[in-house]
């Protein structure tokens, strides 16, 4: 069986302080390693060669084995572990896009955009923090004419644009080996192909499985404010998002957000709140959203009397980006919200913010684990998600996550699954605490619903390589 390699790498192929200052306020990283000779032309005339059969979807990998040896690459994990992590794990998305001839492109959209599934038509709440990557790999030469996959820099932290259509956005060309690794949020297309030529695109999702314990890059920590020297001495424009960007950057290194603001008095936190209304300008919400989390405490209030004010679902995700922001003293409330609030929407927004608060909303596990009985399948879907970031209370965790694979809508199973392979790779020494998710994994191969399955048989997969 085909597996990919460990993660770790020598240390000269992570990235450096640069490297992540640009990736955070940028949302991207363009590689090109030094591949052996043959081995793209090899991958497209395999590619052709299984589309003359029908697209085949995710099982690009298992029909192109050569692209284990695209992902491999030092270059590659150098990136994806100093962005995502150590133990950073490949999804089981993945697919080949073919940009036909005379094609005419795509809109600008961010992926993850819910469609209408089994009545799980709602807005979708956007995450900051990385814990996702992804990366787009060219088999073949791709120019402007041939209809690159082009980016909207420092867009991914945006859940709306104005006036998408009058932006030309950033083509990724190059020749065949070109891999550009990009924030999972970022706004992209494909853009118009004016050759007569197939343009073929791998795209691959990464994720990480454990919340980042310390830099997992080069970090060079000889100045005392160190993303302000970055931000001075590289061409990101730091007067963009300071704040925003600032805190990503304190999460990635494992520290406490340093960039808070004078208290302000209590009409600047009710004001920094109304900026948060879906009216707004995005990029002043993203501002009003970080400068309550720099805010802390006294922020908590005005925003929860917001959110119990009848607003529409998309403010109270806004609202819930700004107690995530907040982080740890934001989590009694919202652990409240889940276990009491009778409005489903705002127990699902409870239990999303909690999974991306992370490790400080440790003291949640346990009414997450009751939020998986929840009348709600958003909610458990959520819970479910946010028991697989935090991964803590394994003893509890566990026997919860294996019990809500027996859940009725797939899309929990599927996040159980997703999120007991995450602590499975992430804990690959406790063989102990895994003793029954095997066998329960197992069952799921045989689930009547296709995407159980085959998230079954991948976690399965994974399981094998520890």
């Amino acid at each position: 069986m085909n597996s990919f390699k460990e993660n770790m790498v020598n240390k000269k192929y992570l990235l450096n302080n640069q490297d992540m200052s640009q990736f955070i306020a940028n949302g991207y990283l363009l590689l090109k390693p030094d591949y052996p000779a043959g081995l793209h032309q090899t991958i497209k005339k395999r590619t052709e060669h299984i589309f003359e059969s029908g697209d085949p979807g995710n099982r690009i990998l298992e029909q192109v084995p050569e692209l284990y040896e695209i992902f491999d690459h030092p270059v590659v994990k150098g990136t994806l572990q100093s962005i995502i992590g150590l133990n950073y794990i490949m999804q089981p998305h993945r697919h080949c896009h073919v940009n036909m001839p005379d094609s005419k492109g795509q809109g600008w959209h961010q992926d993850g955009t819910p469609r209408k599934f089994q009545g799980w038509n709602h807005p979708w709440r956007r995450h900051h923090r990385s814990r996702m990557a992804m990366a787009f790999y060219y088999p073949q030469d791709v120019s402007t004419e041939t209809g690159p996959t082009a980016i909207l820099s420092g867009t991914q932290y945006y859940d709306a644009l104005n006036d998408t259509e009058s932006m030309p956005g950033l083509p990724i060309c190059g020749e065949a080996g070109t891999i550009a690794i990009v924030n999972y949020e970022i706004w992209h297309r494909a853009s118009a192909n004016l050759s007569s030529d197939k343009r073929y695109m791998m795209k691959f999702l990464f994720h990480r499985t454990e919340e980042p314990k310390e830099p997992s890059w080069n970090l060079d920590s000889g100045s005392a404010d160190l993303w302000n020297q970055i931000g001075s001495t590289n061409d990101i424009d730091i007067t963009r998002h300071p704040i925003l960007w600032k805190s990503l950057w304190n999460w990635y290194c494992n520290q406490n957000d340093d960039s808070a603001v004078s208290q302000p008095d209590t009409l600047d936190v009710h004001q920094l709140v109304q900026e948060l209304d879906q009216k707004a300008e995005v990029a002043e919400r993203m501002e009003a959203t970080y400068k309550l989390g720099t805010i802390g405490k006294a922020a908590i209030t005005p925003i929860m009397d917001q959110l119990n004010n009848g607003i529409s679902e998309q403010n109270s995700l806004n609202l819930s980006a700004a107690l995530s922001a907040i982080g740890g003293p934001a989590v009694p409330v919202l652990t409240d919200m889940l276990r009491h609030d009778s409005d489903w929407w705002k127990r699902a927004c409870a239990a999303d913010t909690l999974g991306d608060i992370g490790k400080d909303a440790k003291d949640s596990v346990q009414s997450l684990i009751e939020a998986l009985d929840d009348e709600s399948d958003w909610v458990r879907r959520n819970a479910t998600n946010s028991l697989g970031i935090i991964s803590e209370s394994l003893e509890e965790t566990i026997p919860a996550l294996i019990r809500a694979m027996e859940d009725a809508q797939p899309f929990v199973p599927i996040n159980a699954i997703f999120a007991l392979t995450k602590i499975r790779k992430s804990h690959p020494n406790d063989d102990s605490l895994f003793k029954d998710v095997e066998p329960a994994i197992h069952d799921g191969l045989d689930h009547q619903h296709e995407r159980v399955s085959y998230y079954s048989n991948y976690a399965l997969e994974q399981f094998n390589q520890i």
